[in-house]
């Protein structure tokens, strides 16, 4: 990793959601940071999504396609440098099982991931979808000799339980995330991706860390950390890799 945390050249950075919209939900900020450090940078999507509509509106016969959503998180990728994988499982089903774990295992060694990004564990009141992946990435990270550390970004539950230990500063591109976010039309109303929640959220873990910073403006995206490996380099300049 370079001095200031964040993957550099050489590194791949891989982030592991369930749905379409998850990744800009957890990480967008600190994904793209990566990508103009010089690492490789890959979103991951295990389901297609297609039963992200609430009962009301499946109810009143809204329905959404296969590639619908994933249309959606390619636009709010495209130009960024990040790629997109879709392993186009069903939504709502997942469990963190032999097929689960050894699917995402399978793209974090092709990909060869040195960093990952997945969700939390420890939230139990989370999406069940996000807990399974979450736990199954965990869980196939252990057999990727490439990967040195894991960071578990922040649920949007209500009431979920976080702690996180990491922050990733992302002032600059929180405007970014914000329009990122509304390309997902499929899905809007949703109150988690609205502007307000976007920008409430990336400052209140500055308010709880770096509240000095937090006071200046500065906005954030948190994590939890399950592997961090450091290391020193010859130079006596500390790194994480």
């Amino acid at each position: 990793m370079t001095a200031a945390g964040l993957p550099g050249p050489g590194e791949h950075l891989v982030a592991v959601v369930a749905h379409p919209d998850d990744a800009e939900l957890l990480c967008y900020g600190t994904l793209r940071l990566a990508r103009q450090a010089g690492a490789a940078v890959t979103v991951v999507t295990v389901t297609h999504g297609a039963n992200g509509v609430s009962i009301a509106d499946a109810d009143a016969g809204q329905r959404l396609g296969e590639d619908e959503r994933a249309g959606e998180a390619r636009e709010a990728w495209a130009g960024t440098g990040v790629g997109t994988v879709f392993l186009s499982m069903a939504d709502g089903t997942l469990v963190a099982d032999h097929s689960l774990i050894s699917a995402v295992e399978r793209e974090l060694s092709r990909l060869e991931c040195t960093v990952l990004i997945t969700h939390s564990t420890e939230a139990d009141n989370d999406h069940q979808d996000h807990t399974a992946v979450g736990r199954a990435a965990a869980n196939a990270a252990t057999r990727v000799p490439t990967c040195h550390t894991v960071l578990h970004g922040e649920p949007h539950a209500p009431r979920s339980v976080f702690s996180p230990t990491v922050l990733v500063d992302i002032t600059d591109l929180l405007d970014d995330k914000v329009l990122a976010l509304k390309v997902h039309e499929s899905q809007s109303g949703r109150w988690y991706l609205g502007e307000d929640y976007t920008r409430h959220r990336a400052a209140q873990a500055g308010w709880r860390l770096r509240p000095t910073a937090a006071a200046d403006g500065r906005a954030y995206e948190a994590f939890a950390t399950s592997l961090l490996t450091l290391t020193f380099t010859p130079q006596g300049e500390d790194t994480l890799s």
